[in-house]
Formats: C-alpha cells, sequence, structure tokens
C-alpha cells in the first residue's frame, strides 16, 4: 500500500564549489554522489532534532571543569551564558551538516554573531575561537588532522540540539 504522507527530500544548490565540486557538466555524476550524501547527512540528524533522548550525564559534564591530557583545566560550559548558546546554535545549524559535518571557524562565526545579536567588534572571531575550543574540550567537535577545519564528534550534534532544546526551550 502506498503511503502519500511520505516526505521527499530533494536538493538544490547555486554554487557547487561550496561542495567540493567544479561547475562542468562532466562534474555532474560526483555532484550527484554529493548531493546524495548530503541528503543521507541530513535524514541522520532528523531523530536527532525531531526527538532527542540522551543521558543527562552528558548535559552535566558541559558545566563541568575538563582535565585534557596536557594536564591544562577547561573551566565548565556556562550553561545559562550567551556566548555557549551562540556557539551550539551555529554548530547545529545545517549547513555544517551539509559540508559533511565539517567546518571552518569563519563558517560558523557569522551565525554566532547573529544568534548574540552582536557586531563584529563586541564578539571578536578571537572570542569565538576560544568558545569553540570549550565545546572541543567537551568532545563535541574535533580538530580535523593537517587542516583548519573541525568535525562534529560522535553524539555531538545531538548533545547540542539536546542542549539549546533544554536551555532555549526550542
Amino acid at each position: 500500500m502506498r503511503d502519500d504522507r511520505l516526505l521527499r527530500t530533494e536538493p538544490a544548490t547555486n554554487r557547487v564549489y561550496d561542495y567540493g565540486v567544479n561547475q562542468a557538466v562532466e562534474n555532474l555524476p560526483r555532484l550527484g554522489e554529493r548531493m546524495s550524501e548530503i541528503i543521507d547527512q541530513y535524514h541522520n540528524v532528523q531523530p536527532d532534532v525531531l526527538e532527542t533522548f540522551i543521558d543527562r550525564g552528558p548535559l552535566r559534564k558541559l558545566a563541568e571543569p575538563t582535565i585534557l591530557p596536557s594536564g591544562k583545566r577547561i573551566p565548565g560550559l556556562q550553561l545559562d551564558h550567551p556566548r555557549p548558546l551562540a556557539g551550539m546554535h551555529a554548530l547545529v545549524r545545517f549547513s555544517p551538516m551539509a559540508a559533511g559535518g565539517r567546518f571552518a571557524t569563519a563558517d560558523l562565526y557569522a551565525p554566532a554573531l547573529d544568534a548574540l545579536g552582536l557586531s563584529e567588534s563586541r564578539y571578536t572571531l578571537a572570542s569565538f575561537r576560544y568558545d569553540l575550543s570549550q565545546l572541543r574540550a567537551k568532545g563535541l567537535v574535533e580538530k580535523i588532522p593537517h587542516s583548519r577545519r573541525y568535525g562534529l564528534v560522535g553524539k555531538g550534534y545531538s548533545i547540542g540540539v539536546a542542549f539549546l532544546k533544554r536551555f532555549e526551550k526550542i
């Protein structure tokens, strides 16, 4: 029996370069593969967006200090502070998902500024990088070796969504 309630997801783009594909007809098969990967990633995060059930332990650990293997102590996130919330907002957007869960600080900086409603002079890129280093210390993101990019780690996306649902009530 056919279910007419199923939704169909179709990708569209105006800039194929954003997906690591050059603009030419001979690159159409690679573009199709990339778009298929993006749709798969989108479908993989949908359960986290619609129904987020995680143990409270990971949320509690965000507020606790972290000791890195080097011995450096990273303070816990202030769960009601706007800066970590803005970082989480930027992190769980779908644009990093379209990039395979990988992003540069510049990719997340503008959305974080928007979430805070601040100008670049009031919330600098250096401040954002510090906030991102805290998320990295908490195990939500990791630095990709030999690059200037980061990636979401394991449950990083679902913890970020749960964090926002809990504290922003979205």
